[in-house]
Parts: C-alpha cells; structure tokens; sequence
C-alpha cells in the first residue's frame, strides 16, 4: 500500500474549532430559534410574565389548562429550565407534548424534535414492523449491514468469527473490532479487552435493537452506525442522504447538540479532508487515512475534557464507561 501523512497540522486546527465550540457558553442556535416560539406564545396565550407563561405551558401539557394556576412556581419550573437550554424532556413524548402545548405548527415541531431535541422523528417498536416508513428505513440499514460484511476480507471474517458460525451472527464484534480502531493511541485498548463488554446481555439487547432500528437510537449512536458500516465509501452527501432517509437532521456545521458537544463540526471536518486526502486512492488506504485520522482527533477531544464529543468513542469499548 502506498504510504501516506496525516496532515496533523490541519487536524490540530480542527480539533481546536471543534473543542471550542463544544465549551461554547454562547446558546445553540436552536434554543435561540425555540426563544422565539416562546416570545410568539407568550404574545397568543395573553400571558403577562415568562413565569405566567411557563406555568400555562405546564398546565397545558398536564392537559388541564383553564384551572386556577398553583400557588408554587415550581410547576413551570421544568419549562423555564428546557427553554434556556440548562435541561431537556426526559424523552421523545414529553417533548412532543411541549410542542403542542406551545401552539408549534407540524414543521415546527418536527424541528424540535429532529434539531433542538436532537432526535429521530420516528421512534418504532416491535409492533410498527410492518409499518410502510420502517420497512422503508431497515431496507437501508440491512443494506449497509450486508455491504459492510461484504467489505471483509475472508482471513479477516475467519479471525472474528467464531468457529463454525456466519459472519452476521459475528456482526457485533465485528462492528466493535472496528470501533476500536478509530480511537486514539492514548485510549485504544487491546483487541481482547473490548470484548469483555460485549458479551453482556444488555449490549447484545442494546446493539440487537440498534441493528433492527427499534427503539430510541441517539443521532450520534446512528452517525457512528452509518460511519462504520459506510466507510471507506463515505463522503458527506451519503451520509446526509442516509441521516434524511433514516429520519435524523442532516449534518451541519454550526450545529451543537443539546449540552454543547460540535461532533457535526468534527464529522464534516473529518469528511472535508477525507475528499481532499483520499480522492483517486484506493479503499485500504482511504480506510488506514480514516482510522488515523480519528484517532489523532480522539487524542486531542480527550486531552481537553471532550472526549464525549468523539461518536466513536462509546461506553462498551472505552472499559464499560464513556470516558
């Protein structure tokens, strides 16, 4: 294979572009776009204080909005928390349930949902698994998967399976035995260490799931999914036209997630150099690039406390916790 350099001078700009904005105090321009819904609410409903209107808010998504208002401020509380951007909904149908409250019209709640909230519009469970939308969905997953499989070399395939078994039943430590290569030389653990985690019953449940789209999967859970599984032939279009079609906000740079983290801004960076280093070059290269690549941004992400910010980086290959 042809030897290359990583260009270490343009990923250090990289990596500090990335870290300051993730330690940004400025707001996300999400909750800068929710402060106006509120200020147009707070205009409709009459309301005469923020506090007023957070309390409305509250009795509106508790679906008992025209009662006499509790003595207490702190039924509002949670409002002003998630509209200042110091909390969130605790999950998807909480919510939901404050767009409607707010008056939002069907696009607007589906920006909160898919950019402020930062999630899927679509969350399936097993009983959706002959909805039109989710077969539409796993149809491109399973694609990915079986490309991804496809992509190994056969020597490789025999050293992670486990005697007498078929690649796709080897998926999860083939997928991991890949995760663990784009992490940094300061946290990159053995090939065996990984391991130990990923026999536990809850990952084998948590991946099994992922794999099958059911459940609530994190868009940065799924960006590293379509990475891994996508790459060495991954380019920012594709992964956009994947995140779109999968039902999750397409990538941007300017864009934070919910407590600050710029992994879109790392992702798009690493795309960026990815067409200007690897273009004409052939897959085992391009693959050697991306896995060198990352690790040298893993390495200066954790070296500043923002490790988390990596979608690479996760609980089951960095010894059981997201460090």
């Amino acid at each position: 294979m042809e030897e290359f350099q990583v260009n270490r001078q343009r990923l250090q700009i990289l990596a500090e572009q990335v870290i300051a904005m993730s330690l940004s105090v400025e707001k996300r321009e999400e909750e800068l776009w929710l402060e106006d819904c509120y200020h147009r609410f707070l205009r409709k409903s009459g309301a005469k204080s923020r506090e007023e209107g957070d309390l409305l808010l509250s009795q509106r998504m508790a679906g008992v909005a025209g009662k006499a208002m509790p003595e207490s401020s702190s039924a509002g509380l949670k409002i002003r928390y998630w509209r200042t951007g110091r909390h969130y909904p605790k999950n998807r149908a909480v919510c939901r349930a404050f767009g409607q409250a707010l008056g939002l019209d069907a696009q607007e709640r589906l920006f909160l949902m898919t950019r402020w909230f930062n999630r899927s519009d679509r969350c399936f469970e097993q009983k959706d698994i002959k909805d039109k939308v989710y077969l539409e969905r796993i149809r491109i997953l399973e694609k990915l998967k079986q490309e991804f499989l496809d992509k190994q070399r056969p020597e490789d395939l025999l050293a992670m399976c486990a005697p007498g078994t078929a690649p796709d039943e080897n998926l999860r430590y083939i997928y991991c035995i890949h995760a663990c290569r784009y992490l940094g030389s300061s946290s990159r653990r053995s090939m065996r260490e990984p391991m130990s985690h990923l026999d536990t019953r809850g990952y084998e449940y948590q991946f099994s799931r992922e794999m099958k789209l059911i459940g609530e999967i994190s868009r940065s859970t799924m960006i590293r999914h379509l990475l891994i599984l996508g790459a060495p032939f991954i380019s920012r279009e594709r992964m956009n036209g994947w995140l779109t079609a999968l039902g999750y906000a397409p990538l941007k740079k300017a864009f934070r997630q919910p407590g600050g983290a710029a992994t879109d801004r790392m992702i798009l960076g690493i795309l960026e150099e990815y067409e200007k280093e690897c273009t004409g070059r052939g897959p085992v290269w391009c693959m050697e690039w991306l896995r060198q690549t990352a690790g040298i941004l893993d390495d200066a992400l954790a070296g500043a406390g923002c490790a988390a910010v990596n979608p690479f980086r996760f609980k089951h290959i960095t010894g059981g916790k997201d460090d």
